[in-house]
């Protein structure tokens, strides 16, 4: 009876995640949402912000299909792959939030305006969403499931765009400076030396979130079974 009402409150919450995923990312890839690192049609999907919250909003609804065969009696429980899903997806939101607040809203405000990454569709997919995401893991899954090693894969989407953002840039350089428009989040600001830097400690941070994530959701389990 206690894991079919945790079900029923992941079930809910994962529904609600999904929805704000769909309306936040419809709105801003139909280009409407104006404003800074803002756009429309398939051209975003060069921004973080846009790839993770679809991932996550994927995920999410992976996670949705996952908990109704399980309420409907059709499986025993969600299986853990799931649940390693859900972390990655959430550690790649709470990613895109904190990089937001921490470093481009103090490196691009100065510019645009304070919060002007927070307008519009930004809004949900630099904040809201990311908020709801971290909600919905600590407080309604049952993400005890998990085991250490998963932190390290849960980092695996966000190593892939650290990827192709390097190339990006690397493939973008003309007598040694990266053209205008291709170091769209200003990493390399300093230059292309610190792409030696930028890419191990944008994973570094990743992982940090993800075991966080991870650290936090065997807390909240450990503290319901005492």
């Amino acid at each position: 009876m206690k894991d079919d009402k945790k079900h029923r409150g992941a079930f809910i919450a994962n529904i609600i995640l999904t929805l704000l995923e769909v309306f936040a990312v419809t709105w801003m890839m139909s280009g409407m949402s104006k404003g800074v690192l803002s756009g429309g049609g398939w051209r975003v999907l060069k921004y973080f912000t846009i790839d993770s919250n679809i991932y996550l909003g994927i995920v999410s609804f992976i996670a949705v299909l996952e908990l109704y065969r399980v309420l409907k009696g059709k499986k025993e429980e969600v299986s853990p792959f799931i649940y390693l899903l859900k972390l990655s997806g959430t550690a790649a939101v709470t990613v895109t939030m904190l990089v937001t607040v921490f470093f481009l809203e103090p490196t691009m405000g100065r510019y645009f305006g304070y919060f002007a990454l927070f307008e519009n569709a930004n809004l949900f997919l630099h904040l809201l969403n990311p908020l709801a995401a971290i909600i919905t893991w600590i407080c309604f899954e049952k993400n005890d499931v998990l085991v250490k090693r998963d932190v390290t894969l849960a980092t695996l989407p966000t190593l892939l765009y650290a990827i192709y953002y390097v190339v990006e840039v690397l493939t973008h350089i003309e007598n040694g400076v990266i053209q205008p428009g291709y170091d769209w989040y200003g990493f390399f600001v300093l230059g292309l030396k610190s792409a030696i830097i930028v890419l191990p400690l944008f994973l570094l941070f990743t992982w940090l979130v993800c075991f966080g994530l991870y650290q936090a959701g065997r807390i909240k389990t450990d503290s319901q079974t005492k």
